[in-house]
């Protein structure tokens, strides 16, 4: 939450928020491409970077609907300065850190660290949710949180079936 912190107003909370779906679009993409493209979970990260994208989508629009005004070319950059332009995931984790680490990882620890980071973006939209105070905008926050939730459960439900590996041979 401290990523957040700099926020003063819900446009930056809209831009901070669109920062971090970036940079979790641009980790699912990598890994998806990194995987076997034959591997279930490449077409999960690959499923994950198309919704992050939308993600990104209603959060220029939220930025729109709150601020009366169409998102300049510098979005969101234009908003928020310093570190908190740097590209993160949804974790407060810096996407470089991220990708280093996933470097030659099993897709299940990969996996095992975006439950995480999905975790922790589902937490953090409800706390936003809670904290702007304009209908639309909670209804974006509240719509944003039931997404992440929607990922978590996909990916769970992936976790778990790599962990339990193939069917034994009869």
């Amino acid at each position: 939450m401290s990523f957040l912190a700099v926020a003063q107003s819900p446009e930056q909370y809209a831009a901070l928020a669109w920062i971090l779906e970036d940079g979790m679009k641009q980790f699912y993409s990598r890994m998806a491409d990194t995987l076997s493209s034959s591997h279930s979970a490449a077409q999960l990260f690959g499923r994950l970077s198309t919704a992050e994208e939308r993600h990104k989508s209603e959060l220029v629009r939220l930025y729109v609907l709150i601020s009366g005004k169409e998102a300049d070319s510098g979005f969101p950059y234009s908003l928020v300065s310093g570190s908190s332009a740097d590209r993160f995931l949804e974790g407060g984790v810096r996407l470089d850190d991220a990708l280093e680490w996933a470097d030659g990882k099993a897709a299940i620890d990969v996996l095992e660290l975006s439950i995480a980071l999905e975790t922790t973006a589902y937490d953090r939209y409800l706390l936003m949710e809670d904290q702007v105070e304009d209908a639309k905008s909670k209804r974006v926050f509240n719509l944003l949180s039931l997404e992440e939730k929607r990922h978590l459960r996909s990916m769970t439900e992936q976790f778990d079936s790599m962990r339990k590996g193939p069917p034994a041979a009869p």
